[in-house]
Order: C-alpha cells, then sequence, then structure tokens
C-alpha cells in the first residue's frame, strides 16, 4: 500500500525565486503560489466562463422543481402526499431532497432566478476546483493535471448542464473522496468528518447512497488489508466505517420512508427505458471525452497502477462502471479520474526536463485569466432577470392566464420542462396540472400512458380528453401539437422561446 504522494517535479511553472519585498507577505506567497499553478488558471477560467456564459440553459425542469420544493416547505411544511398534480394527487411523497430545495428556494427568494443560478455555478466550480486541488495534493504535476483536466472540463460542462440537488452534492462528493483517499495514505482522525458530511448529504440529493457506499468500501478494504493484525486495532474503526454511512443516510425526517424511496428510484424500470439521463453511456461524438478519459484511466492502471492504493484502483473502475451503466453518473468518474490519474501519468509520461521558466507568460496567464472570470461574472450578473428566463417567456404565463380566466379549474397537459415553472408562478394551478418533473411518483403504467400519449399512440385522445389546455416544448411535442391543432376549437394562444400553448374546448362525458 502507498503510504504517502510525492510530488513529481515541475519545472514548466515553477514559480520565480524571490517577491517584491514592498508586498506584504502574504500577498507575495499567494502571487508565488499563482504562477506556480500558473496553466490551471486558464483551465479554472474556460471552464468558469462556459459555465456562467451558458446560465439560461441550465435553468430547466428540476431547477423549478428544487425552488417550489422549498416554496412548500416554507409554506406548507415537510410534505407527505402529493397535492400539487393530477395523476399523482395524494400518493406518497418521500421528499429526500428537502435540503437542498430550502437552499436554492432561499437564493431565490433572495435574488431571484439569478442568484439561483450563480449558487449552481458556484457549487460545480467547488467541486471542480477542490478535484484540481486534491490532484495537486497527491503529487500530480501542473502538465499532468491540466491534461486530465481538459476532458473534465467538458464532460462537467454537460454532466451538470441543470441547476438542480445534486449540484450541491459535487462538492461533497470531491470533499469525501479526498478524506478517504486522504486516510488511505495517512492514516487521521479527520476520516470521520466524512459522517457530518454523508448526513447534509443525504438531506441534499439521493446521490449519497453512492457517497455512503464509497465509504463503506473503504471501511471494508481497511479491515481487509489489516486483518492479520490484532482485532483490537483496526475492527471497531473498520465497523464504524462500515456501518456509520448507513446511519448517515437515515438521519432524515424520512428515515422511516426512505428504503423504498431509494428502491424505487433505483430499481425503477421506466426511469432507465424513457429517461436518457438514467440510460446507459453509449459512444457519441458528446460522450466521446469521457471515453477517452475511461481510456486513459484503464491504460494508467495498467502501466503504472503500483502508484495506486488498493482503494484507489477500486475506486477508479467502480465508478467507470457506475458511468458507463447510466449517463448521469459520469461526473462522478470524471471527478474521480481529475483526482487520481494525474499522478500515475506523470510516471508514465517522459519527464519534463525543460529548465526554461516563462516567468512573463506565467503573469499573463494569471491576471488575464483571473480579468476574464471577473468580467464575465460582472457583465452576466448586470443582466436582466429576463435573460436567464428567456426560455420560460411571460408572454406565455399571460397567454395562461387568458384561458384559466375563461376556463376556471381547466386541466393543464404541460412538458416536464414546464409543469414546475408554473406551479411556482401560478399557485391557482395546484392540482390541475396532469404531472411534473417527479417522475418517481407515477406508476410504470401511468409513465407508459405519458409515453403513449406524446407518441400519439393508439388511445392518446381518452388520455388527453381531461385536459383544455396545453403547454408544450417545440421538438419532442411539435407533433402533438400539430394533432391537436386540428381538432375543432382548438387555439393556439402562443407559440415562442420553444414554448407552444393550445386551448381547446373540453366536453362532459357523453357529449
Amino acid at each position: 500500500m502507498v503510504e504517502r504522494a510525492e510530488p513529481f517535479v515541475d519545472r514548466v511553472a515553477a514559480a520565480p525565486k524571490g517577491t517584491d519585498s514592498a508586498w506584504p507577505a502574504w500577498a507575495a506567497r499567494t502571487w508565488g503560489w499563482a504562477l506556480s499553478e500558473a496553466l490551471l488558471f486558464p483551465v479554472v477560467a474556460l471552464f468558469t466562463l462556459g459555465l456562467i456564459g451558458a446560465l439560461p440553459d441550465e435553468l430547466l425542469s428540476d431547477s423549478w422543481l428544487v425552488i417550489l420544493g422549498g416554496k412548500e416547505i416554507v409554506q406548507h411544511g415537510l410534505p407527505t402526499h402529493d397535492a400539487l398534480t393530477i395523476w399523482a394527487h395524494g400518493r406518497d411523497w418521500v421528499d429526500q431532497q428537502w435540503l437542498g430545495q430550502l437552499v436554492f428556494y432561499g437564493l431565490y427568494a433572495l435574488g431571484g432566478v439569478k442568484l439561483v443560478l450563480f449558487g449552481h455555478s458556484a457549487a460545480v466550480a467547488a467541486a471542480f476546483v477542490g478535484a484540481l486541488a486534491a490532484a495537486r495534493w497527491r503529487g500530480g504535476s501542473v502538465r499532468s493535471v491540466c491534461w486530465i483536466a481538459l476532458p473534465t472540463v467538458y464532460i462537467l460542462s454537460w454532466a451538470s448542464w441543470n441547476a438542480r440537488a445534486q449540484t450541491l452534492a459535487l462538492p461533497l462528493f470531491v470533499a469525501v473522496i479526498w478524506l478517504l483517499i486522504r486516510d488511505g495514505r495517512s492514516e487521521s482522525r479527520r476520516i470521520f468528518l466524512v459522517f457530518p458530511l454523508l448526513v447534509v448529504w443525504g438531506n441534499l440529493h439521493g446521490s449519497a447512497v453512492a457517497g455512503a457506499s464509497l465509504v463503506g468500501l473503504y471501511g471494508v478494504m481497511y479491515g481487509i488489508e489489516r486483518r492479520r493484525r490484532p482485532l483490537g486495532s483496526w475492527l471497531p474503526r473498520t465497523a464504524l466505517l462500515c456501518i456509520g454511512p448507513l446511519a448517515c443516510l437515515f438521519a432524515s425526517p424520512y428515515a422511516p420512508d426512505l428504503p423504498g424511496y431509494y428502491a424505487d428510484i433505483l430499481a425503477n424500470p421506466g426511469f432507465r427505458e424513457f429517461i436518457t439521463e438514467w440510460k446507459p453511456t453509449s459512444p457519441s461524438i458528446q460522450t466521446s471525452p469521457f471515453y477517452l478519459l475511461a481510456f486513459a484511466g484503464v491504460w494508467i492502471l495498467g502501466r503504472r497502477g503500483d502508484l495506486l492504493t488498493r482503494f484507489e484502483k477500486l475506486l477508479l473502475l467502480l465508478t467507470l462502471l457506475m458511468a458507463v451503466q447510466t449517463i448521469r453518473n459520469v461526473i462522478w468518474f470524471a471527478l474521480v479520474a481529475l483526482i487520481l490519474i494525474p499522478t500515475p501519468l506523470d510516471a508514465a509520461l517522459k519527464p519534463n526536463t525543460a529548465a526554461t521558466r516563462y516567468s512573463l507568460l506565467n503573469r499573463a496567464l494569471v491576471l488575464i485569466s483571473v480579468a476574464a472570470v471577473i468580467a464575465a461574472v460582472a457583465g452576466v450578473a448586470a443582466k436582466p432577470s429576463s435573460w436567464f428566463t428567456s426560455s420560460y417567456p411571460g408572454a406565455a404565463l399571460a397567454a395562461i392566464d387568458r384561458v384559466a380566466a375563461q376556463e376556471p379549474g381547466v386541466q393543464v397537459f404541460a412538458n416536464e420542462q414546464y409543469g414546475d415553472w408554473l406551479l411556482l408562478n401560478r399557485q391557482e394551478l395546484r392540482g390541475q396540472l396532469a404531472f411534473d418533473i417527479r417522475f418517481e411518483l407515477l406508476s410504470k403504467r401511468q409513465f407508459q400512458t405519458l409515453v403513449n400519449a406524446r407518441r400519439r399512440v393508439e388511445g392518446w385522445r381518452a388520455t388527453l380528453a381531461p385536459f383544455g389546455l396545453f403547454v408544450l416544448k417545440k421538438g419532442p411535442d411539435s407533433r402533438l401539437a400539430t394533432a391537436l391543432l386540428h381538432e375543432p376549437g382548438a387555439r393556439l394562444r402562443y407559440r415562442g422561446g420553444g414554448m407552444i400553448v393550445i386551448s381547446r374546448p373540453v366536453h362532459a362525458p357523453g357529449q
């Protein structure tokens, strides 16, 4: 087992000797550190600029759900049964993400959608920077960290495309992994910090199951590697690391209902069949950086796996397997790969013997990167709220209001991207909406009925018969919209921003 990480010589971005004596000591140290990490600054800047520039595209169905969920908790307390939709009305609602929803609703109450999206960006950026720091702590050179960071930037850009509760779990994941790796190289009581992290994580997002499983796996490995020693020297610690994570998962106001909740989520056949991010990670242009990173991970295990502990090897392979099985898990593998691969990659590549120190270039990289991020953040922050909600135009709400005024109690069939946005902005629609993004509340039969209605499979008209207002999405719902507009009395109320609003008369049964 490798006991500690030794940094490889890194001469490309070495800090210049000596500092300006006019600077305070802390400023001189900070500047010297920045110059030694100069090549990482444009990588972080590139990632941040892409994240900040695409904020309107990161406001999706899950984003509205976490805001709406937080509002429901503030106004009505922790939910136990659904009262928002028609198809799931009265069904048990285990709101496992309640803490994440409160965080996002707090941001929304303070600064609207703009602050929500900036909070999302800050959490994702913190996870990325934390992974870079962990990679450098393990001994990876700036050069190797940069090489692995480049595909990771692309993976994180599309894997964290949605402002949602999972966003808040990303920095917690990096912190837990860092603690596990650190303890594997140098035992410390710091490892027990994973327990409060898991408790918080377990109330933020369901991915806490993955974090708890990895901590438990580390506990098993810890015990196996010390099994020949006296029991008293390792068994209590092993037992705590194996059992503690499970207890952390159930430190929740929904503790009695969590086993069924996790079983419904993780073993729901409808998710894997109908929801893209739950499907296997098939090769494509979009996923090519993932497969490049996966190849690098397998190659480095074969080439210089001796520089990784047993747990680190298992961690890399296990997260890779998770990523191949489900698209939504790619982000966990990317963060683990960024932390683990750089150090053995240094040993596998030819040593960097360039002794030239590009002091002026390093200064320029640091200053330009920092200036670009500050300018981008300031520029985006200055934009009006309408820029962030361009896919959710106010004119569409006005059209919906007109229909609701003419037909009180009208039932609404909306694409999942718009359901929780409608409920957040128009509370009077509570109980009048067919469904929302909480697909886990639907039975498999209901899920299939929904898919059939969208595909206009036989029986779709009967499914949609009670609904007089449709809020559809251009593209996936275009054919359905066309079919509805051919019905007698149907009217196009709004089209724009990718949204289609249609009303139609609803006749009582037998008419």
